[in-house]
């Protein structure tokens, strides 16, 4: 995605009034909903950044279970009902987080854009790497053809450009913001929920939790 094109002030303004030129942003985000859905790759350095691993059981089920509830405790993208893999009984689906990398020519941020419920098996498709490290790339594969209705040359591409995005996002140190939920939770040290990208570590990591 190119950087949005800002036109010069013309030279007849007054310097004193005119507004400060907006800071050119880049913004890295992918659609999802209903019958649509792209493979993800996060970047190691933010993988102890997710809700479930920075909040409370007790918060973080505040914060999911309306999520699933409002959903129907059905899969936004599929529809299909949420369900425990490893026993296939019915349970609520998995409460994803949608990011937004936003870089401007001074910062480079990960923004909560929204929470999204998903099935195992979409939720998977957003975690392409750590799918392909446990050697299931195959059911990624199943999903974004069953879901998308697309072939292997397109589901191919579209590996292709979550490893390009990937590969963008470890060059830099992301701050985390969020501020979506200002009127949701509690994160100790940092009341504004704005955590710079030095300090994320503090955070933890949730990666090798289940």
């Amino acid at each position: 995605m190119k950087l949005p094109s800002f036109g010069r002030r013309n030279r007849h303004q007054c310097r004193k009034s005119a507004a400060p030129a907006p800071k050119p942003v880049y913004l890295d985000a992918l659609p999802i909903g209903p019958g649509l859905i792209y493979p993800d790759m996060l970047p190691e350095s933010v993988w102890g950044s997710n809700l479930r691993g920075i909040l409370s059981k007790a918060d973080w089920d505040r914060l999911r279970i309306p999520v699933c509830e409002a959903a129907f405790n059905r899969c936004e993208v599929c529809g299909q009902p949420g369900y425990d893999p490893d026993t296939n009984r019915p349970r609520r689906p998995d409460c994803h987080e949608l990011w937004h990398f936003e870089v401007t020519s001074t910062s480079a941020v990960q923004r909560l854009a929204r929470l999204v419920a998903l099935c195992p098996d979409c939720h998977r498709v957003q975690h392409a790497g750590r799918a392909s490290v446990r050697g299931e790339l195959s059911m990624v594969v199943s999903q974004l053809r069953a879901v998308n209705a697309w072939n292997q040359s397109e589901v191919r591409q579209a590996l292709h450009n979550a490893e390009e995005r990937y590969r963008w996002r470890r060059r830099f140190s992301w701050g985390l913001d969020l501020t979506l939920l200002a009127e949701n939770i509690h994160v100790p040290r940092y009341p504004s929920l704005v955590v710079p990208a030095s300090e994320r570590i503090r955070l933890g990591n949730s990666f090798h939790q289940e």
